[in-house]
Protein backbone atom coordinates (compact mmCIF):
# COMPACT_ATOMS: atom_id res chain seq x y z
CA UNK A 1 0.00 0.00 0.00
CA UNK A 2 1.26 3.40 -0.43
CA UNK A 3 2.35 6.13 2.18
CA UNK A 4 1.83 9.51 1.75
CA UNK A 5 4.76 11.26 3.73
CA UNK A 6 3.95 15.04 4.54
CA UNK A 7 7.22 16.94 4.80
CA UNK A 8 7.24 21.27 5.87
CA UNK A 9 8.03 21.96 2.24
CA UNK A 10 4.61 22.25 -0.67
CA UNK A 11 5.16 20.95 -3.40
CA UNK A 12 6.26 24.18 -5.21
CA UNK A 13 9.39 24.79 -3.54
CA UNK A 14 10.03 21.20 -3.56
CA UNK A 15 9.82 20.95 -7.32
CA UNK A 16 12.04 23.90 -7.80
CA UNK A 17 14.70 22.61 -5.49
CA UNK A 18 14.55 19.40 -7.98
CA UNK A 19 14.65 21.56 -10.90
CA UNK A 20 17.70 23.91 -9.35
CA UNK A 21 19.17 20.16 -8.70
CA UNK A 22 18.56 19.00 -12.20
CA UNK A 23 20.83 22.41 -13.09
CA UNK A 24 23.50 22.03 -10.69
CA UNK A 25 24.11 17.98 -12.64
CA UNK A 26 23.31 18.80 -16.30
CA UNK A 27 24.78 20.71 -19.06
CA UNK A 28 22.16 19.72 -21.61
CA UNK A 29 18.48 19.77 -20.06
CA UNK A 30 15.21 18.92 -22.16
CA UNK A 31 11.78 19.79 -21.31
CA UNK A 32 9.13 17.79 -23.11
CA UNK A 33 5.59 19.50 -23.61
CA UNK A 34 2.33 18.58 -24.71
CA UNK A 35 0.45 21.74 -24.78
CA UNK A 36 -1.74 20.29 -21.86
CA UNK A 37 -1.38 22.22 -18.29
CA UNK A 38 0.89 19.62 -16.87
CA UNK A 39 3.70 20.58 -18.85
CA UNK A 40 3.01 24.14 -19.56
CA UNK A 41 3.72 24.71 -15.58
CA UNK A 42 7.31 22.57 -15.53
CA UNK A 43 8.22 24.22 -18.81
CA UNK A 44 7.81 27.59 -17.15
CA UNK A 45 8.95 26.49 -13.59
CA UNK A 46 12.66 25.13 -15.73
CA UNK A 47 12.35 28.31 -17.94
CA UNK A 48 13.07 30.69 -14.92
CA UNK A 49 15.66 28.65 -13.88
CA UNK A 50 17.04 28.92 -17.03
CA UNK A 51 17.01 32.54 -17.06
CA UNK A 52 17.96 32.94 -13.59
CA UNK A 53 21.34 31.12 -15.04
CA UNK A 54 21.60 32.53 -18.06
CA UNK A 55 21.35 29.48 -19.46
CA UNK A 56 19.67 27.22 -22.11
CA UNK A 57 17.42 24.81 -22.34
CA UNK A 58 15.65 22.62 -25.09
CA UNK A 59 11.59 22.51 -25.68
CA UNK A 60 10.46 19.50 -26.91
CA UNK A 61 7.13 19.20 -28.74
CA UNK A 62 6.81 15.57 -31.03
CA UNK A 63 3.92 17.24 -33.27
CA UNK A 64 1.58 14.43 -33.76
CA UNK A 65 -0.50 16.81 -36.70
CA UNK A 66 -4.04 15.90 -35.40
CA UNK A 67 -4.16 18.22 -32.39
CA UNK A 68 -6.22 21.15 -31.26
CA UNK A 69 -5.22 24.06 -32.88
CA UNK A 70 -5.32 25.34 -29.27
CA UNK A 71 -2.16 23.13 -28.42
CA UNK A 72 -0.92 24.38 -31.45
CA UNK A 73 -1.14 27.85 -29.95
CA UNK A 74 0.15 26.30 -26.28
CA UNK A 75 3.65 25.44 -27.32
CA UNK A 76 3.97 28.95 -29.49
CA UNK A 77 3.30 30.74 -26.09
CA UNK A 78 5.76 28.27 -23.79
CA UNK A 79 8.31 28.99 -26.65
CA UNK A 80 7.43 32.95 -26.03
CA UNK A 81 7.96 33.01 -22.69
CA UNK A 82 12.01 33.20 -22.20
CA UNK A 83 13.15 33.31 -25.82
CA UNK A 84 16.21 33.98 -24.97
CA UNK A 85 16.56 30.89 -22.77
CA UNK A 86 14.71 28.92 -25.54
CA UNK A 87 16.40 25.66 -27.87
CA UNK A 88 12.93 25.03 -29.41
CA UNK A 89 12.81 21.20 -30.30
CA UNK A 90 9.43 21.23 -32.76
CA UNK A 91 9.83 17.68 -34.19
CA UNK A 92 7.56 17.34 -37.27
CA UNK A 93 8.90 14.14 -39.26
CA UNK A 94 6.63 11.17 -40.31
CA UNK A 95 5.57 8.14 -37.43
CA UNK A 96 2.65 6.03 -37.86
CA UNK A 97 -0.19 7.10 -35.33
CA UNK A 98 -3.04 4.81 -34.27
CA UNK A 99 -6.21 5.59 -35.56
CA UNK A 100 -9.17 4.14 -33.40
CA UNK A 101 -12.13 5.09 -35.41
CA UNK A 102 -11.61 3.65 -38.55
CA UNK A 103 -10.70 -0.56 -39.45
CA UNK A 104 -9.98 0.60 -43.49
CA UNK A 105 -7.09 3.39 -42.46
CA UNK A 106 -6.26 2.34 -39.03
CA UNK A 107 -3.22 3.92 -39.02
CA UNK A 108 -2.12 7.32 -39.93
CA UNK A 109 1.23 8.68 -40.95
CA UNK A 110 1.52 11.89 -39.63
CA UNK A 111 3.35 14.41 -42.14
CA UNK A 112 3.09 11.77 -44.68
CA UNK A 113 5.21 13.18 -47.78
CA UNK A 114 3.04 13.51 -51.07
CA UNK A 115 -0.25 14.57 -48.30
CA UNK A 116 1.04 18.13 -47.91
CA UNK A 117 -2.01 19.53 -48.94
CA UNK A 118 -4.42 17.59 -46.46
CA UNK A 119 -2.24 18.26 -44.08
CA UNK A 120 -3.90 19.84 -41.08
CA UNK A 121 -1.89 22.88 -40.85
CA UNK A 122 1.81 23.62 -42.65
CA UNK A 123 5.25 22.58 -40.80
CA UNK A 124 6.85 25.37 -38.76
CA UNK A 125 9.74 27.26 -41.28
CA UNK A 126 11.77 26.17 -37.75
CA UNK A 127 10.71 22.62 -36.94
CA UNK A 128 12.89 19.50 -37.24
CA UNK A 129 11.41 18.37 -40.56
CA UNK A 130 13.75 15.57 -40.60
CA UNK A 131 14.92 12.43 -38.53
CA UNK A 132 18.34 13.86 -36.75
CA UNK A 133 19.38 10.38 -35.50
CA UNK A 134 21.24 7.96 -38.23
CA UNK A 135 18.60 5.51 -39.85
CA UNK A 136 21.04 2.83 -39.58
CA UNK A 137 21.05 2.92 -35.75
CA UNK A 138 16.72 3.73 -35.60
CA UNK A 139 14.92 1.45 -33.48
CA UNK A 140 11.02 0.04 -34.24
CA UNK A 141 9.33 -1.46 -31.43
CA UNK A 142 6.28 -2.99 -33.64
CA UNK A 143 7.43 -3.97 -37.11
CA UNK A 144 3.64 -4.56 -38.42
CA UNK A 145 3.00 -0.68 -37.27
CA UNK A 146 5.79 0.91 -38.89
CA UNK A 147 8.00 3.81 -37.18
CA UNK A 148 5.17 4.94 -34.20
CA UNK A 149 5.03 7.51 -31.61
CA UNK A 150 7.24 6.20 -28.98
CA UNK A 151 9.76 5.08 -31.46
CA UNK A 152 10.02 8.66 -32.53
CA UNK A 153 10.16 9.44 -28.33
CA UNK A 154 12.91 6.76 -27.37
CA UNK A 155 15.15 7.24 -30.74
CA UNK A 156 15.36 11.70 -30.30
CA UNK A 157 16.13 10.51 -26.70
CA UNK A 158 19.02 8.35 -27.91
CA UNK A 159 20.25 11.41 -30.00
CA UNK A 160 20.25 13.90 -27.54
CA UNK A 161 22.64 11.40 -25.61
CA UNK A 162 23.80 12.53 -22.19
CA UNK A 163 20.37 14.89 -21.46
CA UNK A 164 18.44 15.17 -18.88
CA UNK A 165 14.43 14.92 -19.95
CA UNK A 166 11.94 16.36 -18.03
CA UNK A 167 8.44 15.27 -17.84
CA UNK A 168 5.13 16.62 -16.51
CA UNK A 169 3.95 13.04 -15.07
CA UNK A 170 2.63 13.37 -12.11
CA UNK A 171 1.69 10.34 -10.01
CA UNK A 172 -1.87 11.12 -8.48
CA UNK A 173 -3.33 10.56 -11.89
CA UNK A 174 -2.98 7.03 -12.22
CA UNK A 175 -1.36 3.85 -10.17
CA UNK A 176 0.17 3.16 -14.16
CA UNK A 177 1.82 6.58 -13.82
CA UNK A 178 2.80 6.29 -10.33
CA UNK A 179 4.87 2.71 -10.88
CA UNK A 180 6.18 4.27 -14.58
CA UNK A 181 7.75 7.23 -12.13
CA UNK A 182 9.12 5.40 -9.31
CA UNK A 183 9.66 1.75 -10.18
CA UNK A 184 13.23 1.81 -11.16
CA UNK A 185 15.14 4.82 -9.92
CA UNK A 186 17.23 6.34 -12.37
CA UNK A 187 20.14 9.06 -11.49
CA UNK A 188 22.20 8.54 -8.47
CA UNK A 189 19.14 6.26 -7.01
CA UNK A 190 16.62 10.15 -7.88
CA UNK A 191 13.36 7.77 -6.83
CA UNK A 192 11.49 10.88 -9.15
CA UNK A 193 14.28 10.02 -12.28
CA UNK A 194 14.57 6.40 -15.07
CA UNK A 195 16.93 5.95 -16.69
CA UNK A 196 16.71 5.77 -20.55
CA UNK A 197 19.80 4.00 -22.15
CA UNK A 198 22.08 7.14 -22.39
CA UNK A 199 19.59 9.42 -21.12
CA UNK A 200 17.68 10.74 -17.69
CA UNK A 201 14.11 11.53 -17.30
CA UNK A 202 12.78 13.58 -14.10
CA UNK A 203 9.64 13.97 -13.09
CA UNK A 204 9.96 16.99 -10.70
CA UNK A 205 5.88 17.17 -10.77
CA UNK A 206 5.30 13.83 -9.48
CA UNK A 207 3.72 14.64 -6.09
CA UNK A 208 1.35 17.21 -7.62
CA UNK A 209 -2.64 17.37 -7.27
CA UNK A 210 -4.39 18.91 -10.27
CA UNK A 211 -5.46 21.87 -7.92
CA UNK A 212 -1.49 22.51 -7.02
CA UNK A 213 -1.49 23.19 -11.27
CA UNK A 214 -4.08 24.99 -11.73
CA UNK A 215 -3.03 27.36 -8.33
CA UNK A 216 0.61 27.70 -10.11
CA UNK A 217 -1.31 28.45 -13.60
CA UNK A 218 -3.24 31.28 -12.04
CA UNK A 219 -0.77 32.73 -9.36
CA UNK A 220 1.59 33.41 -12.07
CA UNK A 221 -0.90 34.17 -15.02
CA UNK A 222 0.15 31.97 -17.65
CA UNK A 223 -1.71 30.66 -20.64
CA UNK A 224 -3.46 27.73 -21.52
CA UNK A 225 -5.09 25.88 -23.59
CA UNK A 226 -8.61 26.86 -24.01
CA UNK A 227 -9.92 23.23 -24.30
CA UNK A 228 -9.48 22.76 -20.78
CA UNK A 229 -12.46 25.92 -20.48
CA UNK A 230 -14.93 24.26 -23.23
CA UNK A 231 -14.42 20.45 -21.45
CA UNK A 232 -15.42 22.65 -17.88
CA UNK A 233 -18.14 24.41 -19.60
CA UNK A 234 -19.67 20.99 -20.50
CA UNK A 235 -19.54 19.78 -16.93
CA UNK A 236 -16.27 17.24 -17.05
CA UNK A 237 -14.83 16.41 -13.83
CA UNK A 238 -11.88 18.80 -13.35
CA UNK A 239 -9.81 15.52 -12.91
CA UNK A 240 -10.66 13.93 -16.25
CA UNK A 241 -10.19 16.94 -18.28
CA UNK A 242 -7.30 16.09 -20.82
CA UNK A 243 -5.64 17.78 -23.52
CA UNK A 244 -3.81 15.32 -26.18
CA UNK A 245 -4.44 13.47 -30.13
CA UNK A 246 -7.65 13.44 -30.87
CA UNK A 247 -7.73 9.83 -32.68
CA UNK A 248 -5.63 6.95 -30.59
CA UNK A 249 -7.52 4.49 -28.88
CA UNK A 250 -7.41 6.06 -25.59
CA UNK A 251 -8.53 10.05 -26.68
CA UNK A 252 -10.92 9.48 -29.33
CA UNK A 253 -14.07 10.50 -27.45
CA UNK A 254 -12.78 14.15 -27.90
CA UNK A 255 -14.26 13.56 -30.98
CA UNK A 256 -17.74 14.43 -29.84
CA UNK A 257 -17.37 17.68 -29.06
CA UNK A 258 -14.65 18.63 -31.18
CA UNK A 259 -16.81 20.10 -33.90
CA UNK A 260 -18.11 22.61 -30.78
CA UNK A 261 -14.59 23.58 -29.66
CA UNK A 262 -12.77 23.84 -32.94
CA UNK A 263 -15.24 23.53 -35.62
CA UNK A 264 -12.11 24.37 -38.22
CA UNK A 265 -9.88 21.81 -36.90
CA UNK A 266 -13.07 19.10 -37.49
CA UNK A 267 -13.29 20.02 -40.98
CA UNK A 268 -10.14 19.83 -41.69
CA UNK A 269 -9.66 16.36 -39.85
CA UNK A 270 -13.29 14.68 -41.85
CA UNK A 271 -10.54 15.62 -44.80
CA UNK A 272 -7.63 14.52 -43.64
CA UNK A 273 -8.34 10.89 -42.40
CA UNK A 274 -10.99 8.28 -42.50
CA UNK A 275 -13.15 7.27 -39.55
CA UNK A 276 -13.72 11.09 -38.02
CA UNK A 277 -17.32 11.00 -39.28
CA UNK A 278 -17.82 7.52 -36.75
CA UNK A 279 -15.77 8.88 -34.24
CA UNK A 280 -17.94 12.20 -33.57
CA UNK A 281 -20.86 10.35 -33.87
CA UNK A 282 -20.34 7.16 -31.38
CA UNK A 283 -17.30 8.56 -29.62
CA UNK A 284 -19.14 8.38 -26.33
CA UNK A 285 -22.03 5.52 -27.43
CA UNK A 286 -22.20 2.86 -25.37
CA UNK A 287 -22.91 0.24 -27.29
CA UNK A 288 -20.41 0.87 -30.20
CA UNK A 289 -16.71 2.12 -29.50
CA UNK A 290 -16.67 2.31 -25.74
CA UNK A 291 -18.21 -1.20 -26.08
CA UNK A 292 -20.20 -0.64 -22.24
CA UNK A 293 -23.31 -2.51 -23.83
CA UNK A 294 -24.10 -5.53 -25.78
CA UNK A 295 -25.59 -5.20 -29.02
CA UNK A 296 -29.20 -6.29 -28.68
CA UNK A 297 -28.23 -8.80 -31.92
CA UNK A 298 -26.00 -10.72 -29.87
CA UNK A 299 -26.64 -13.40 -26.98
CA UNK A 300 -23.21 -12.63 -24.98
CA UNK A 301 -19.77 -10.67 -25.57
CA UNK A 302 -18.19 -13.84 -26.73
CA UNK A 303 -20.31 -13.92 -29.60
CA UNK A 304 -19.64 -10.42 -29.97
CA UNK A 305 -16.16 -10.94 -29.86
CA UNK A 306 -16.36 -13.92 -32.03
CA UNK A 307 -18.36 -12.16 -34.94
CA UNK A 308 -15.78 -8.98 -34.89
CA UNK A 309 -12.95 -11.28 -35.31
CA UNK A 310 -14.39 -12.64 -37.89
CA UNK A 311 -15.23 -10.05 -39.73
CA UNK A 312 -12.05 -7.70 -38.91
CA UNK A 313 -10.35 -6.56 -42.79
CA UNK A 314 -6.80 -6.50 -41.73
CA UNK A 315 -5.61 -10.55 -42.08
CA UNK A 316 -2.46 -9.72 -40.62
CA UNK A 317 -3.55 -7.61 -37.57
CA UNK A 318 -6.29 -10.31 -36.99
CA UNK A 319 -4.05 -12.72 -36.30
CA UNK A 320 -1.93 -10.85 -34.02
CA UNK A 321 -5.77 -10.51 -32.01
CA UNK A 322 -6.06 -14.50 -32.28
CA UNK A 323 -2.96 -15.37 -30.52
CA UNK A 324 -3.68 -13.09 -27.92
CA UNK A 325 -6.75 -13.99 -27.66
CA UNK A 326 -6.40 -17.54 -27.58
CA UNK A 327 -4.23 -17.22 -24.15
CA UNK A 328 -7.19 -15.46 -22.41
CA UNK A 329 -10.07 -17.10 -20.34
CA UNK A 330 -13.24 -17.28 -22.28
CA UNK A 331 -16.04 -15.53 -20.42
CA UNK A 332 -18.05 -12.07 -20.83
CA UNK A 333 -16.05 -10.27 -18.63
CA UNK A 334 -12.65 -10.77 -20.89
CA UNK A 335 -14.79 -10.83 -24.24
CA UNK A 336 -16.00 -7.53 -23.70
CA UNK A 337 -12.91 -5.71 -23.38
CA UNK A 338 -11.73 -8.05 -26.51
CA UNK A 339 -14.57 -6.58 -28.39
CA UNK A 340 -13.41 -3.35 -27.45
CA UNK A 341 -9.56 -4.07 -28.44
CA UNK A 342 -11.05 -5.31 -31.83
CA UNK A 343 -13.61 -1.85 -32.42
CA UNK A 344 -10.72 -0.10 -31.43
CA UNK A 345 -7.76 -1.40 -33.91
CA UNK A 346 -5.79 -1.92 -30.48
CA UNK A 347 -3.62 -4.56 -31.88
CA UNK A 348 -0.32 -3.09 -29.86
CA UNK A 349 -2.06 -4.02 -26.89
CA UNK A 350 -2.15 -0.22 -25.23
CA UNK A 351 -5.67 -0.89 -23.49
CA UNK A 352 -4.57 -4.28 -21.69
CA UNK A 353 -7.00 -6.98 -20.97
CA UNK A 354 -7.77 -8.00 -17.25
CA UNK A 355 -8.02 -11.70 -18.06
CA UNK A 356 -9.29 -12.94 -14.64
CA UNK A 357 -12.86 -14.73 -13.88
CA UNK A 358 -15.68 -13.11 -14.66
CA UNK A 359 -16.70 -11.20 -10.84
CA UNK A 360 -20.15 -10.90 -11.64
CA UNK A 361 -20.34 -15.43 -12.30
CA UNK A 362 -18.30 -15.05 -8.72
CA UNK A 363 -20.75 -12.81 -7.56
CA UNK A 364 -23.61 -14.99 -8.22
CA UNK A 365 -21.51 -17.94 -7.11
CA UNK A 366 -21.23 -16.62 -3.70
CA UNK A 367 -25.07 -15.44 -3.06
CA UNK A 368 -26.72 -18.71 -4.07
CA UNK A 369 -24.15 -20.72 -1.84
CA UNK A 370 -24.97 -18.16 1.22
CA UNK A 371 -28.82 -18.65 -0.09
Amino acid sequence: MLKQVYTDKNVLEAARERIAYIFDEFEDIVVSVSGGKDSTVLAHLALTEAHKRNRKIGIFFLDEEVVYESTVKQIEYILSLYPENTIPLWVQIEFHLTNATSLNESQLICWEAGKHKIWMRSKKPFAIQHKPWDPATETIRDKVKGFGFYDALENFQRYKSGAAFLIGLRATESPNRWRAVTKNPGYKNIFWSTKKENTYNFYPLYDWNYHDVWKYIYDHKLQYSKIYDYMWKKGMPMNEIRVSSLIHEKSFKALVELPEFEPKTYDKLLKRIKGISIGNLYGKDNKLLRCRKLPKNFKNWMEYRDFLLETYPDPEKKAIFERRFAKHLNNNYVARQQCRQLILNDYENNLPIDNKPDPRDEKIKKWREIL
